[in-house]
Formats: C-alpha cells, structure tokens, sequence
C-alpha cells in the first residue's frame, strides 16, 4: 500500500449557489478508517482560517481508489481532490542513511 497525501482545493465554480450534497462522513470513517480497510483513511488537517483547502491522507493501492471512496461518500464534494502519492521520512532516515 502506498500513502497518498489529497490536497482538497475550493473548485472554481464554487460559488454558483448550488447545494452540495451531503458528506457521508460518519460512514466513510466506519468503513475506511479501521485497519484492513482499501483504500483507508487516516487522517486530515485543516489549514488556518485563512486558506480554504483541507489535506487527507490515505492509504490506497492507487491514487484512482482515493478518488472512488472520495467521490462514494461525499468526502468534501465542494472541493476539488488532487491525490499525490508521498513517501514519509524525516531526519532520522537522512541520518541512517549517511551512515
């Protein structure tokens, strides 16, 4: 499984007054948040007040698989989702790594 980090963007016609349909939140975190799950959620942050997106990050065989559990439940329908596949490291494995 793979990690992809999902950059959820305010979609250009955003503001044409359309209701959005309703997230389905409770059920996306009930089916895809549990271990096991394909694709799984695990976690999402908000930006300050000042920056619309909201970041995701799941664990999927397949960006394609983001975007169907995405688009299954509703989760943030009034954004746009851009999953980008990402591999975590940070100091530590720097240092492993130059021996």
């Amino acid at each position: 499984m793979a990690l992809y980090l999902v950059v959820h963007s305010p979609r250009p016609d955003a503001d044409d007054g359309s209701p959005a349909p309703p997230s389905r939140l409770t059920a996306l975190a009930r089916a895809l948040g549990g271990p096991g799950a394909s694709p799984r959620w695990l976690r999402a942050w908000s930006p300050d007040l000042h920056d619309d997106r909201i970041f995701s990050l799941w664990e999927a065989e397949s960006a394609a698989q983001v975007q169907t559990a995405l688009a299954r439940y509703g989760f943030l329908d009034h954004l746009e989702a851009q999953p980008l596949q990402v591999r975590e490291w940070g100091p530590e494995d720097v240092l492993t790594a130059d021996g």
